[in-house]
């Protein structure tokens, strides 16, 4: 399953990234939340889609309103691509299955 990257920000400006398989994801969430404060950028590994060509994008936490991370698998990817508004359908995803685990 990839792990996304799912940004939204103002006038509902929605930006959605794949990241590369390599990538520790709760370091970069880490970056993130740390660099909203001081206005930095984070680099983030991530995979363009089209051509599947790995490149690092580089992200101003602060700029945006909303981001989150989340796992897909191939079939749900692409479900999600033919949604209107791809941050809206992962949160709506996320929140399934966070509904779907069992509480401890």
């Amino acid at each position: 399953m990839a792990w996304f990257l799912a940004m939204e920000g103002p006038a509902n400006k929605a930006v959605l990234y794949q990241l590369q398989e390599s990538v520790n994801v709760q370091q970069i969430a880490e970056e993130m939340a740390s660099a909203a404060t001081l206005d930095r950028a984070v680099p983030v590994p991530a995979v363009l889609a089209n051509n599947r060509q790995q490149v690092t994008v580089y992200v101003r936490p602060a700029a945006w309103g909303v981001w989150t991370f989340y796992q897909l698998s191939e079939e749900e990817r692409k479900a999600l691509a033919s949604a209107s508004n791809p941050l809206v359908e992962a949160l709506t995803q996320a929140a399934r299955q966070a509904q779907a685990r069992p509480q401890s």
